[in-house]
């Protein structure tokens, strides 16, 4: 809090203004240097957060915690849509794997990224997976805002991809939800490999049916 002393003119010579703001200047620089606070990462037993993304463009919300409600839900965080690994290693697998996953029990894999519902869709026809409640088991998603990325700690903080990307993205991470709640959670990042591009084996299909295995 700034005090807001007034300094005489006659006996310092200096305007008031001036004065009351260089006292305040210590205690704005002081605030600056508090770091923002950084969410908590989800863990097996939370339940989704209860935020809302988007479908389609123009876009219609979304709310993750009614969405997952009374389903067997895999939602698949990526990096960004169209990009290398994702498109070449990660959806293809997911969609390789869809009697394994109705075997057992997938309602439904909901991909979700930091960008918009108009990119999601034209990525979703590129993957051949249709689009939200069309075709395959396999949804897109957009999290332009990152609400849901954020409400799960699964935000990427490294400098690397933040200075490709130019913005936030999500970590690449499989995530099996039960009726909403969290049982299983794979995040492919190490410390020279932050999205997890030259190895993605821990989030990939193979690794998820694996662990729901050992249910």
């Amino acid at each position: 809090m700034c005090i807001r002393d007034r300094v005489s003119t006659q006996s310092t010579g200096t305007n008031p203004k001036t004065a009351m703001l260089s006292r305040c200047a210590p205690t704005a620089m002081r605030m600056s240097r508090i770091a923002p606070a950084r969410m908590m990462t989800i863990k097996v037993g939370d339940t989704i957060p209860d935020v809302s993304i988007q479908t389609g463009f123009p876009p219609e919300p979304v709310v993750m915690k009614e969405r997952l409600a009374g389903k067997n839900v895999i939602v698949v965080g990526l990096p960004g849509a169209f990009t290398p690994t994702c498109s070449g290693q990660q959806v293809p697998g997911y969609l390789a794997a869809q009697d394994a996953l109705k075997a057992k029990g997938i309602d439904e894999v909901v991909v979700v990224c930091i960008n918009d519902g108009a990119v999601m869709n034209a990525w979703a026809d590129d993957q051949g997976v249709g689009r939200d409640g069309v075709g395959t088991p396999i949804n897109f998603l957009a999290d332009p805002h990152g609400a849901l990325v954020d409400a799960m700690g699964m935000r990427m903080n490294h400098e690397g991809p933040q200075h490709k990307f130019g913005q936030g993205r999500s970590k690449r991470y499989g995530a099996f939800f039960q009726d909403g709640v969290l049982k299983v959670l794979n995040v492919s990042e190490a410390e020279d490999d932050p999205a997890g591009d030259a190895n993605p084996s821990s989030s990939l299909v193979e690794n998820m049916l694996a662990d729901m295995e050992k249910l």
